[in-house]
């Protein structure tokens, strides 16, 4: 495998051929190639790609050259959980508040006021925002949204001086958005929706596919998971392939770019820069010069500058890791997309406007009739969701996983948006919901009494 990727990108020049015409950015919908060999790759090469993706289990590919599509396969509007790709939405933003001079990442976490549950050492606050920023702050405590390996190689308290040991640390990913929301007196989830969303005209994303998740039990500083679909995460990343600039507007300035996408620590398998992954210099990926944004299970935005590629990975996570597609997987789809080159794009490549304005959820409004009786609070253990009318639309919401409305099958019968969970409520005599009912697997539905009305939340 690795001398037939290694001969096949031998036989590319990819500095000529990629000067063709100046970058395409992409308006309300996106432009697809009429065919791939318009810019230059192979049908058939492509086609055997979609296969072995579809056989690794992805959800959704989007392949984009020089700001169009070159090939799509899967749910490339479904908005999945982006995990980890989180971070490097938030890097782009600490780019443009460093610009406005809103933060100062020399700044240490002690003079700016960060604490948590367990008060931080004097040691631990002469963190600078930039060791956070690199995942290098020295600071080893419990954090939101951690992951199993996460909490078991966490360092010992103390063990490392701030700027002085890498580790993939949710606490300093976390406490960034804290810092973020006090230094710029800002939401980040508006920030993005306004400076980077509708700068780049996404079709799908919205304020309510975001939240705060807060494990109080841990610390103060809450994760900030994001839901999004393959097509506008490749928007952000055309974005960074074109050093921040849409069109004629400088959106993220271009040296934190590059600053934030170079490695600031090695391994022998890639680095890390400002919550950005980065490839081994010498390797295949690594000579083009690629970089990443990377989610838990599978979720990947390759940004490949010295091909003009954005590469977009989903994999279906609502399912479990059954669902997930391995690091491996993933790089070797994106290499034999690349093998898949086999020319130059012809001078005035034939494009073809995308009629992709559908929105990614149906608008399944309902009567206040069908609506009230639903709404309210339900509850099991510590665990409670709540169920509100929003513009005659059902929407569930809890702390730990966001925000879903609810898609009608029948009076009594709903599917969640998005992670497509089946949803039923159980009604008493008078039709007023008594218990709601949701299938996270198949075969074992949770059900959750109810314990309050809705106008107890107003």
């Amino acid at each position: 495998m690795a001398s037939s990727h290694a001969q096949a990108l031998k036989t590319q020049d990819w500095a000529n051929w990629n000067v063709t015409s100046p970058a395409i950015f992409p308006q309300q919908s996106w432009l697809r190639y009429e065919t791939p060999e318009e810019a230059g790759w192979s049908t058939d090469k492509l086609s055997a790609v979609q296969k072995m993706s579809d056989r690794a289990g992805s959800a959704a590919v989007m392949v984009v050259y020089n700001g169009v599509i070159l090939a799509q396969w899967g749910e490339t509007r479904r908005r999945y959980m982006c995990h980890s790709i989180r971070k490097s939405l938030l890097s782009a933003l600490y780019g443009i508040a460093v610009q406005k001079g809103d933060i100062d990442i020399e700044e240490t976490i002690g003079s700016i006021g960060i604490d948590d549950i367990s008060p931080l050492t004097e040691t631990e606050k002469s963190a600078k925002i930039s060791d956070l920023l690199k995942a290098r702050s020295g600071v080893y405590l419990p954090a939101a949204y951690e992951t199993s390996s996460m909490k078991e190689s966490r360092p010992q308290r103390g063990s490392h001086k701030p700027g002085t040991h890498w580790y993939y640390n949710n606490w300093d990913f976390n406490t960034l958005a804290t810092i973020y929301n006090h230094e710029t007196s800002n939401d980040l989830f508006k920030a993005f929706d306004n400076q980077i969303a509708v700068a780049t005209q996404m079709q799908d994303f919205a304020l309510r596919h975001t939240y705060y998740h807060l494990e109080p039990e841990n610390s103060r500083h809450a994760a900030y998971p994001f839901r999004m679909s393959a097509r506008d995460l490749a928007r952000f990343g055309l974005l960074f392939l074109n050093e921040g600039r849409w069109e004629k507007n400088q959106i993220v300035p271009a040296d934190w770019v590059r600053e934030s996408t170079q490695p600031h620590s090695t391994f022998s398998n890639g680095g890390y820069g400002y919550m950005w992954w980065t490839v081994p210099p010498m390797g295949r990926l690594g000579k083009l010069g690629t970089y990443a944004a990377a989610g838990f299970g599978g979720h990947r935005v390759y940004v490949v500058p010295g091909a003009n590629l954005v590469f977009v990975h989903r994999a279906n996570t609502y399912e479990g890791r059954r669902k997930h597609v391995t690091s491996v997987a993933i790089q070797n789809i994106l290499l034999e997309i690349l093998k898949a080159r086999t020319a130059p794009p012809k001078p005035a490549p034939k494009l073809i406007a995308v009629n992709s304005l559908q929105a990614a959820t149906p608008d399944h409004r309902l009567t206040k009739a069908q609506v009230l009786p639903l709404t309210g609070r339900y509850a099991r253990d510590n665990d409670v969701v709540t169920v509100r009318e929003l513009d005659r639309r059902l929407e569930i919401t809890n702390p730990h996983w966001g925000n879903y409305f609810l898609l009608p099958r029948t009076a009594t019968e709903f599917v969640a948006e998005d992670a497509r969970k089946r949803i039923e409520f159980e009604l008493d005599a008078t039709g007023r919901a008594t218990a709601i009912r949701i299938w996270f697997k198949p075969d074992e539905p949770y059900e959750m009494p109810r314990v309050g009305d809705h106008d107890q939340e107003k």
